[in-house]
């Protein structure tokens, strides 16, 4: 039976460092551990107040990934990364918002 588009059916982890969510609607959305890390949200990386960016990507290691998954109620997960950031908490919707698959985030026409 199918769920919301913004409610995971499945979560799986690929190799190499990639995590697939099979939504509720069927749509599969593979995520770069790298891309979940520098779009963390978290008061460590994003300033509260001004949402300016703190974190600096390119003081991520290369084999950044994640370790451990663990759901946070219903609207999220927690995701442990291997440099030990872990604070995180992506809500399902930004998850389904973030999605890079040319369906949900079809590239820019570009002027000539």
């Amino acid at each position: 039976m199918a769920g919301p588009a913004d409610t995971p059916q499945s979560i799986e982890f690929l190799e190499p460092s990639t995590l697939l969510i099979e939504w509720g609607d069927g749509h599969e959305s593979l995520y770069s551990h790298r891309l979940l890390r520098e779009r963390c949200e978290c008061a460590a990386c994003i300033d509260e107040w001004t949402r300016a960016p703190i974190l600096d990507p390119s003081t991520l290691p290369a084999d950044i990934h994640v370790q451990t998954v663990e759901r946070t109620g219903r609207y999220g997960l927690n995701l442990h990364f291997s440099d030990g950031h872990r604070t995180g908490i992506y809500a399902f919707r930004t998850l389904r918002g973030l999605c890079p698959c040319g369906e949900c985030a079809p590239e820019k026409e570009i002027s000539p």
